[in-house]
């Protein structure tokens, strides 16, 4: 059985919060990407329901066919 010196377990402890905190922040960011990328994702799919076509969307949205086709297939 190993035992951890006071010091090694302060610096743990440590560790494990930041750890923590980079996971939570990372989490939220990823979060906030998907949710950005679902709203875009609406909003090509209202477009298309309200008689826009694929390539209007692509020029008012900035975005390549290819890669709206691509979006909108999933």
């Amino acid at each position: 059985k190993i035992e951890m010196c006071e010091a090694e377990k302060r610096w743990l402890e440590v560790k494990s919060k930041e750890w923590k905190a980079e996971g939570i922040e990372l989490g939220i960011k990823q979060g906030i990407e998907q949710g950005v990328e679902l709203g875009q994702v609406l909003l090509y799919k209202t477009m298309i329901k309200n008689g826009m076509s694929v390539n209007e969307i692509s020029k008012v949205c900035s975005i390549s066919v290819e890669s709206l086709k691509r979006v909108l297939s999933d």
